[in-house]
């Protein structure tokens, strides 16, 4: 299979898995989501919206192209060493979830980058389209991060795409409000972040918010010391958002403006 035919192939995935991730949180709900109305997944797929326009007008780069202009120059560390891609691919693809996980932290440690990552947090409920909640500055300076980390270590375009597919399909999953048998939550946590498990992240409590980072793999947080098993409250019940203010950031031009108020 050429390249083309794998980046065909995978286009399709993050819309597939969209859908069905939204289909199966209408099925199996873990929360009433009524409350929350219409209006929100409105803005938050309108945002989405806004933000690959952005993305495709303003950064002129992707992830593949410094993938390619890496091979081609031989630029970075694995295209230097020469190893099997067996051994390559999965190391890659590993340590972009451990960048994405410190990344994350960095948006919560640091008040400039908090401005922008709290358009994400702001969301008073949460669901699928709670993971493409984002304000377009901080996407920017995440791709920025990204492809500074690919040309780098060299990362093949195999790896880029598991990688990106991963990120896209990881919080898809975990932001969605799907009710999972208790025995599978608990299993897939062994691995990934389940929905329950993040949901904690997205707590107005500040000292639940500051806790399971991990876009997708759930090892990090473990590691490091800021995984919680469970909220203060009850899932079905919890406060989701931020302590004070999120009413404000509610609509598209709100979340837009929202880092400098």
């Amino acid at each position: 299979m050429n390249n083309v035919s794998l980046l065909n192939i995978a286009s399709l995935i993050p819309f597939s898995a969209f859908l069905l991730f939204l289909l199966l949180q209408y099925l199996r709900p873990r929360r009433d989501l009524a409350r929350s109305g219409i209006n929100r997944i409105l803005h938050n797929l309108f945002l989405f919206v806004v933000n690959t326009l952005v993305m495709r007008l303003l950064v002129p780069i992707t992830l593949i192209a410094c993938s390619e202009w890496a091979y081609v120059r031989e630029v970075g560390l694995f295209n230097m060493l020469y190893l099997s891609p067996w051994i390559v691919v999965p190391v890659c693809v590993v340590f972009m979830d451990f960048a994405i996980y410190w990344q994350h932290v960095a948006t919560h440690k640091f008040a400039w980058l908090w401005r922008l990552h709290k358009v994400h947090h702001a969301d008073h409920d949460m669901d699928v389209t709670t993971a493409i909640r984002f304000h377009p500055f901080e996407l920017i300076l995440s791709m920025i991060y990204k492809g500074t980390l690919v040309i780098l270590l060299g990362i093949p375009l195999v790896a880029v795409v598991l990688f990106e597919l991963l990120l896209f399909v990881g919080p898809a999953f975990n932001h969605s409000n799907l009710k999972l048998p208790g025995w599978l939550d608990r299993s897939l946590r062994w691995v990934i972040a389940t929905p329950d498990m993040h949901r904690v992240h997205h707590s107005v409590i500040v000292a639940e918010q500051n806790t399971n980072y991990g876009f997708f793999l759930v090892w990090w947080d473990k590691l490091f010391n800021t995984y919680t098993r469970q909220p203060a409250s009850e899932h079905t019940d919890m406060a989701i958002g931020l302590e004070n203010g999120e009413r404000d950031c509610e609509r598209v031009d709100q979340m837009l403006v929202a880092p400098f108020r």
